[in-house]
């Protein structure tokens, strides 16, 4: 079978559902990172992996503030149990980071197992003294350069991490 990557639809929401459900329970909104996602995903950057004509993964991308810069939160990564290992999750990050870097966001942070993002070129966070709103293992946040030298022009203390309330 092909992996083939595909940008989400408002048709594959059922689908991402289930895969998110399956991949991180039913509690998943208890988590902090899920603070920083009050609106919609970015669009362009929402994909979806199929494994022939199933899909077996997901990844979407919001967009939240680093005190008054807008960057990218990377997540969740949803793949499914029974594919794992088979590199489908690498290949959507991969994708994903790509396309994040035609626009116009300098930094991707991520709240994630922190021996599975440095292959993409992220690092730790934990330097910077991030406000994050809630409970998080500090070494699962890392970033990643979208543009070379935007974490050297992070003040290296004081950043408050906040999530972009939609328009009312």
């Amino acid at each position: 079978m092909m992996f083939k990557i595909t940008q989400q639809t408002q048709a594959d929401s059922q689908v991402i559902e289930a895969l998110m459900t399956e991949a991180f329970g039913p509690k998943r909104y208890d988590r902090s990172v899920w603070a920083l996602r009050p609106g919609a995903p970015v669009a362009a950057l929402c994909l979806v992996g199929y494994d022939g004509d199933q899909a077996v993964g997901s990844l979407r991308f919001w967009e939240v503030m680093l005190n008054d810069e807008i960057i990218l939160l990377l997540g969740p990564l949803a793949v499914q149990p029974h594919v794992r290992g088979k590199g489908f999750g690498r290949q959507l990050v991969q994708e994903g980071m790509r396309l994040a870097r035609l626009g116009r966001w300098r930094l991707v942070l991520v709240s994630g197992e922190p021996d599975y993002y440095p292959k993409f070129g992220f690092v730790p966070g934990v330097g910077y003294g991030l406000d994050w709103p809630g409970f998080v293992e500090p070494e699962r946040l890392q970033f990643c350069e979208l543009v070379p030298g935007a974490l050297a022009s992070l003040p290296s203390s004081g950043l408050v991490v906040r999530g972009i309330a939609p328009p009312a």
